[in-house]
């Protein structure tokens, strides 16, 4: 019988960049991906909600969601996709 390994190549979190500055991401727990699924359609609360999960890696980069606030709408597109692949939506 195969065993799965549910650790396997998995991350806690996932980095990226936005204007030269280095966040990650803390994947979410189940319970936390429920408490976003029901903020679905509430874009403000919704965005806030996520924004919990993003901490800056360097202490001189801004916080995540004063640096949302100036992005560009290209940079919104791909952060979004990039929530899309991460979390397999």
């Amino acid at each position: 019988m195969k065993v799965h390994d549910l650790n396997d190549g998995v991350v806690e979190h996932f980095e990226f960049s936005v204007n030269k500055h280095l966040y990650k991401f803390r994947h979410m727990t189940t319970s936390e991906m429920e408490t976003l699924q029901k903020l679905e359609g509430k874009d403000k609360e919704s965005k806030e909600y996520l924004y919990t999960f993003i901490t800056k890696v360097n202490s001189d980069s801004p916080d995540f969601g004063e640096v949302a606030q100036k992005m560009i709408v290209p940079q919104w597109s791909k952060f979004r996709d990039m929530i899309k692949a991460e979390f397999g939506a």
